[in-house]
């Protein structure tokens, strides 16, 4: 498959998969912008997942030539994802977002980029950009992931080295992703995380593209999500990504971190809200109540890996608190230390050469 792909590679064909849930109002932007770019795609799936607005009868009647699968009931966008995946016939798949719009040379450029890190990489993202303004997405670039799986800001030789790809468009081979690029049950958030995880595991680097550039409205879709469904979600993947990637060793070792986690966040969440008390606490019950889904999801990841922890970790920070204050240089002072002592090779700890 690999010799196939690459002989393809010159001219590749691409499937553009978007997931949509009652977002008629940016399909509308985003189909435009896929309509008019320089480097057509082979084909545009639109997995739908039982909107009930107007978005299928919008496709229909102004982009015919677009794909479409009419899920029955929301999936979720992880298995909206998968599903678009399996149906589609091109070389690479790109994963767009329905609320992001990407300018003309978007396609052109990300597959330039794609050729030149070819067989390097695995998965390729673009420059994500804010409507809202000027600069990176949310004024901020975060390039990698703590030792925690918070995203923070990381500093590399290579300036388009990211841990993990902007999920808000993305671009992989799609014989790397025959057995779904993503896990199902996250439905959504950190997704993106658990895909660049997964390929790093495999040995194939993750980048972003200079110069493919998307426009996404912060929020977007995901700001009519429920609060405390939104919290769930965000910190049960990301734990549950920590479960699934470290290897056996080094989970043993961030155990009383998630634990310490786990306790502030629920005593933080008293004063902030019963939404965020609730997310937090059903993310708790749901990582305690799976222990053997957890387990076969893991064996699966762990038998497919082709590097050690440590090749990973030294893309990763042990700085566990945002930047600020006496209490945040305590707390990452203890977390480096530990890191340390414990052998956990993070980024702060670069290898000699």
């Amino acid at each position: 498959m690999e010799n196939e792909f690459e002989r393809a590679l010159d001219q590749p064909r691409i499937s553009v998969v978007i997931v949509n849930h009652d977002g008629v109002d940016f399909l509308w932007h985003c189909l435009f912008a896929l309509k008019t770019q320089t480097y057509p795609p082979h084909e545009i799936i639109l997995v739908d997942n039982a909107s009930e607005d107007a978005s299928v009868s919008f496709v229909q009647s102004n982009y015919p030539q677009v794909k479409i699968m009419e899920c029955p009931e929301n999936f979720g966008f992880a298995m909206g994802c998968n599903l678009g995946s399996k149906i589609a016939t091109g070389d690479l798949v790109v994963l767009l977002n329905n609320d992001a719009v990407v300018t003309p040379d978007w396609l052109h450029r990300m597959i330039l980029d794609f050729q030149d890190h070819w067989p390097r990489i695995g998965v390729l993202s673009s420059s994500v950009k804010s409507n809202k303004g000027a600069g990176e997405k949310n004024g901020q670039d975060f390039r990698t992931l703590n030792i925690l799986g918070n995203p923070v800001e990381g500093f590399f030789e290579d300036p388009q080295t990211v841990f993990y790809p902007e999920g808000c468009a993305l671009m992989v081979p799609r014989f790397l992703i025959a057995d779904d690029p993503l896990d199902s049950d996250y439905f959504i958030y950190q997704e993106d995380v658990y895909l660049g995880w997964k390929f790093r595991l495999a040995g194939r680097q993750v980048r972003k593209s200079s110069t493919a550039k998307v426009f996404h409205e912060p929020g977007g879709t995901m700001s009519r999500f429920y609060g405390w469904k939104t919290i769930y979600y965000q910190t049960r993947n990301r734990w549950l990504n920590l479960f699934l990637f470290y290897d056996t060793a080094n989970l043993l070792k961030i155990l009383p971190w998630i634990a310490g986690e786990a306790l502030a966040r629920m005593v933080k969440s008293l004063g902030t809200g019963f939404d965020a008390f609730l997310g937090i606490l059903f993310a708790i019950l749901w990582i305690a109540a799976h222990p053997a889904a957890i387990y076969r999801k893991r064996k699966i990841l762990q038998e497919k890996r082709k590097v050690k922890d440590n090749e990973v970790l030294k893309f990763m920070s042990g700085r566990v608190a945002e930047d600020g204050g006496a209490a945040a240089r305590v707390l990452n002072f203890l977390s480096l230390t530990y890191c340390l002592v414990m052998g956990m090779e993070v980024m702060e700890f670069p290898e000699e050469k």
